[in-house]
């Protein structure tokens, strides 16, 4: 006698891309996260920077309450705002901003008019000097500095438009000297411990010393939630390969990127974080304006579906929705257009290319015992025509490995902790499955041959390639490698256990 397991046919159509969606305004509600999730979501970000308490509870109950419904693994992303300065509320929506105006940026608390507006947290004007260029909501608006008046910074403007409220201010080629911990970010990232997320996102993240500080925040609440660090300002990219190192995961932020950098410069950066990433097996989320345009259209444009395209054939295991789908009038929409193209592109993906980055840079560096059964998985399912990839998980480890050198075959994690399945959301090619805890590595293959065919991955007489840790239960110890020929005969002990 066998679980019966079955697996929804919405989470076997999707990508093996991951989407994050930013949930806001427009998908809010569980019925709305249901159907972005039945349309490819994988992953649920919240951005920390805006809206209250409430809201943020209500978005994290909204996203569990389908997790549990559907049965689905959902992560939870909540970004933190980090050492970032933005303008604070307007006086009223839209505040137009005229060329050749003086504007003066305010420490102290008020509402936006055409006079000035509210910069918080304090300290931009420790961090710029006279003729300084600032940029106002991602460089849609440009300042000059005249003068610094004590905290004050007078300014003119040099590019005018419709400035909005909480909108990031960058000063380019200017390191923010802000404490990583603003009391903005303090109070995000008790939220996110709180509410005990997946993955928390470092915005504006410098260094290691940055990363290294909050990670010892999460340990200290007795978190296991993963870090993201957001690579999207000059100082991170000059210190990416050491933030690589130390992250669970990056992110490509090329909103903040591509005002920190000549514009020029933006896709070949890009690319470089993606194929640093693969090479570490770390995931990576290529973000910002993907489909931006959706956010009014009912269609992209032909660029945006070659942007989503060719991240995806760099390599990319994520790919994030923003505004498309928090503010957007068709954030499902979105999410089908963002499936369709992934899909599509992954049908041209150099597979064996990426799994060669992470072999060429872990081979006498990091390559390990489970480097070694995880790539020896994809080698074998491939040469011998298996059908799926099952990996028995504690950790989340052994699934990740395999993902790392991208697989052609299905991925089906095998956890008895659904932290493990939520963690792997935002794995390339996965699909988290929550099953009970096994005595033994016999129970394992056989119930694994079950849910293979059971879930219409393979057929009896087809093959599946079972990885597993040895001794069961300990994480982090990837090394058994089997080939079992479907279905596995049912020993005496697991029929004498559920007979």
């Amino acid at each position: 006698m066998s679980l019966p397991y079955e697996i929804p046919s919405f989470l076997k159509n999707r990508p093996r891309t991951r989407i994050v969606c930013t949930i806001g305004p427009a998908t809010s509600t569980p019925a709305k996260v249901e159907q972005l999730v039945r349309q490819g979501m994988s992953v649920a970000r919240l951005n920390l920077s805006h809206g209250s308490r409430s809201d943020h509870e209500s978005l994290v109950s909204a996203v569990r309450q389908t997790s549990d419904k559907l049965g689905v693994s959902i992560g939870i992303l909540a970004d933190l705002p980090g050492p970032k300065y933005r303008v604070g509320v307007m006086a009223q929506s839209g505040l137009v901003l005229h060329k050749n105006a003086q504007f003066t940026l305010y420490a102290e608390p008020r509402k936006g008019t055409a006079d000035g507006v509210n910069v918080w947290p304090i300290g931009l004007h420790s961090d710029v000097r006279r003729n300084a260029k600032i940029l106002l909501d991602e460089g849609k608006l440009e300042l000059r500095v005249v003068e610094v008046s004590g905290q004050n910074i007078v300014c003119r403007v040099t590019r005018g438009g419709t400035l909005q409220d909480n909108k990031a201010v960058t000063a380019p080629g200017n390191t923010s000297t802000l404490d990583y911990f603003t009391p903005e970010t303090e109070t995000a990232l008790k939220f996110a411990l709180e509410a005990d997320v997946d993955f928390i996102g470092l915005s504006y993240i410098r260094d290691t010393n940055d990363l290294e500080r909050v990670k010892a925040r999460v340990k200290q609440a007795g978190r296991s939630c993963l870090l993201v660090s957001k690579i999207e300002i000059k100082q991170a990219v000059d210190n990416l390969d050491s933030i690589l190192d130390a992250s669970d995961a990056v992110m490509v932020a090329r909103g903040d990127l591509g005002v920190e950098l000549p514009i020029e410069m933006v896709p070949g950066v890009q690319k470089r974080i993606i194929r640093r990433a693969n090479e570490r097996g770390k995931p990576v989320i290529t973000a910002t304006q993907m489909l931006e345009s959706m956010i009014e259209s009912s269609t992209p444009t032909r660029a945006e579906a070659t942007d989503v395209h060719n991240a995806v054939r760099d390599g990319t295991d994520a790919i994030m929705l923003s505004g498309e789908t928090s503010v957007g009038r068709h954030p499902v929409r979105v999410v089908q257009y963002m499936a369709r193209i992934a899909r599509r592109a992954e049908k041209f993906l150099d597979y064996a290319a990426i799994a060669g980055r992470r072999l060429d840079y872990s081979s006498g560096r990091t390559y390990s015992v489970g480097d070694a059964i995880a790539h020896s998985a994809v080698v074998t399912g491939q040469a011998l025509g298996a059908k799926v990839i099952l990996a028995f998980t504690e950790s989340g480890t052994t699934p990740s490995r395999v993902a790392s050198f991208r697989p052609r075959l299905p991925v089906i994690s095998l956890s008895r902790n659904p932290e493990v399945g939520r963690r792997l959301s935002l794995r390339w090619g996965v699909v988290p499955l929550i099953v009970p805890q096994f005595e033994t590595v016999q129970d394992m293959f056989y119930e694994g041959s079950e849910l293979a065919i059971q879930t219409g991955y393979a057929k009896q007489g087809e093959l599946a390639i079972v990885v597993v840790g040895m001794p069961i239960g300990i994480g982090g110890s990837t090394n058994l490698l089997r080939v079992i020929t479907l279905p596995e005969p049912v020993s005496d002990v697991h029929k004498s256990k559920h007979s």
